[in-house]
């Protein structure tokens, strides 16, 4: 007997009929003879919704009761699952973070968390039940209810798994695996069998859309076994590993790019360190996320800054950058119309060349890189957005993974 947790996307919960289709899923391994836990996100498109209501009244602002609105999403999709197992005979009940409980700190709209209590599944499985979560939420000590961040469902299982120390976790989704890029644009991406932790994390970071980022810090923490399987189809899908048990440890996994980021650069602004440092600590109190970095110095008294952040966050950037009295510069150049273009591979840190490759590549195809930003396994470059996807195409050739595993 297995302890599994089973999470399904809100593409996979879409609708009664999808409901049906999952709840037979998880009767198959119950059949089998393994306890199941299952976490489930809200039906698609359900969370847009509820955010777009919050905005129409508060903005972007995310409190409490914004995570109680975007949190009741995910109380549909488990209470509906618990009645469709019901319906083939399975014993099943929901439970809400605060049940649980899931206890998270105190950040709104995208909480961390920090203690599971596992006795409530623990007490469902004695008693034959399988315990339906809503995933996404969390818990403040003070009994307000948070949420975890877009894709937050993916962290609450793995972190699930975790504390119930479970031999696998599986994320069920609308695709059938971790891919070299994504198939919408490159047609000849390939389905990995498996991948590191690190690179998923950094094939994450950079704008796949497979697992939340949170997700799989928490799976390299406690060394949580995932699989990323697809609802829909009944194959194979991709296991996380640890990076020692890759069969070839000498390549490059994957290439993503995205285009949701913007690009600022504050011009001739003074060679003051204390400066530099005053704008980063600025951003940071406005939870402002920078990306890329380049800080260009010149002979003279003054440099450029340049930085990356989500489109969204322009208007707060320009907002924190007008109440920073103590900094002048000449003028504040914004540009949203760039992706960030990203190869990563265990490979890269070994391979002498690799690297090297992607900027021939874009070179020949004159591809000018506006900004350049390295780890040990991944490189990042970032261009104008027209070229973006003929660039992919043409990494992913020259890179050797158009040929099938």
């Amino acid at each position: 007997m297995a302890r599994i947790v089973q999470k399904f996307g809100g593409t996979s919960v879409a609708g009664i009929a999808r409901l049906e289709k999952v709840s037979l899923k998880i009767k198959r391994e119950i059949d089998a003879g393994h306890q199941v836990a299952v976490v489930v996100s809200a039906m698609a498109g359900v969370t847009n919704r509820l955010v777009r209501y919050t905005q129409a009244l508060a903005g972007n602002i995310q409190t409490a009761e914004y995570d109680v609105i975007v949190a009741a999403g995910e109380q549909i999709s488990c209470g509906l699952l618990a009645l469709a197992l019901s319906q083939i005979g399975v014993p099943a009940r929901s439970l809400l973070a605060w049940q649980i409980p899931i206890l998270t700190d105190l950040t709104h709209g995208s909480a961390r968390i920090v203690h599971i209590d596992s006795n409530c599944l623990e007490e469902c499985w004695s008693q034959g039940v399988t315990p339906i979560i809503a995933g996404f939420q969390g818990l403040t000590p003070q009994g307000r209810l948070t949420t975890l961040g877009r894709g937050g469902s993916d962290t609450t299982a793995v972190a699930l798994a975790a504390a119930v120390k479970a031999d696998r976790c599986d994320i069920f989704t609308d695709v059938t695996g971790v891919y070299t890029a994504d198939p919408r644009i490159v047609p000849k991406a390939q389905k990995l069998k498996e991948i590191s932790y690190d690179e998923m994390f950094e094939l994450a970071a950079q704008g796949a859309k497979v697992l939340q980022t949170r997700s799989v810090e928490t799976a390299i923490e406690h060394q949580v076994h995932v699989r990323v399987l697809s609802s829909f189809y009944d194959e194979p899908g991709t296991d996380l590993i640890p990076q020692a048990k890759l069969k070839d440890s000498f390549h490059v996994s994957g290439i993503t790019h995205r285009g949701d980021e913007a690009r600022l650069t504050l011009k001739n602004i003074s060679n003051n360190v204390p400066i530099v440092a005053d704008i980063f600590e600025s951003l940071a109190r406005q939870n402002i996320h920078l990306d890329m970095i380049v800080h260009n110095v010149s002979l003279e008294d003054h440099s450029d800054l340049t930085f990356t952040i989500m489109k969204g966050e322009v208007p707060r950037v320009i907002a924190a950058l007008q109440e920073m009295k103590q900094i002048s510069y000449e003028d504040l150049i914004i540009d949203p119309n760039v992706a960030k273009i990203t190869v990563v591979g265990v490979g890269l840190q070994r391979g002498i060349g690799l690297a090297t490759l992607m900027f021939k590549t874009l070179a020949e195809m004159n591809v000018p890189l506006q900004v350049i930003s390295c780890s040990a396994i991944k490189v990042s470059v970032l261009v104008d957005e027209s070229m973006a996807e003929e660039a992919v195409r043409a990494l992913h050739k020259v890179y050797g993974l158009d040929k099938e595993f």
